[in-house]
């Protein structure tokens, strides 16, 4: 199973902001600049996000993003569903009179992938970061 690029940028910014622990929000311009991403992007998947409360945003002056919830409740899966929303059945494997040869296969691939993804917390990755940067 291959994670999209929006997977993988939602999760790296979610990392970023887990990591800011400040007593204000973080802003999207940081963290699109740090993660060297688009703002207009991270806007978007954090639309999505905000949408599936995996984040909240602050208007105005001292506004930004926090997590909805603490890191530990927010799973890797919880992420890939929501911007990649793979729950959605593999192609041709439903949705056509004619199944897809080997798509009950990649069905249940997909499936035992996001069961993985689902045992990941974000404060996982968020630790291993951390550690990373102390080395």
């Amino acid at each position: 199973m291959k994670v999209s690029t929006k997977a993988r940028i939602a999760t790296a910014a979610l990392v970023e902001l887990g990591r800011h622990r400040a007593s204000s929000p973080a802003r999207l311009a940081d963290i699109a600049a740090s993660l060297e991403v688009s703002l207009s992007h991270l806007e978007h998947l954090f639309g999505l996000m905000r949408r599936h409360e995996l984040v909240e945003g602050f208007r105005g002056p001292g506004g930004g993003y926090v997590l909805a919830r603490a890191a530990r409740d927010i799973s890797i899966g919880d992420i890939v569903y929501c911007v990649d929303q793979l729950d959605a059945p593999v192609a041709g494997s439903r949705e056509t009179a004619e199944p897809v040869l080997g798509a009950e296969v990649w069905e249940q691939l997909r499936r035992r992938a996001m069961d993985f993804l689902d045992t990941v917390s974000l404060q996982q990755l968020i630790d291993e970061r951390e550690t990373s940067r102390i080395l």
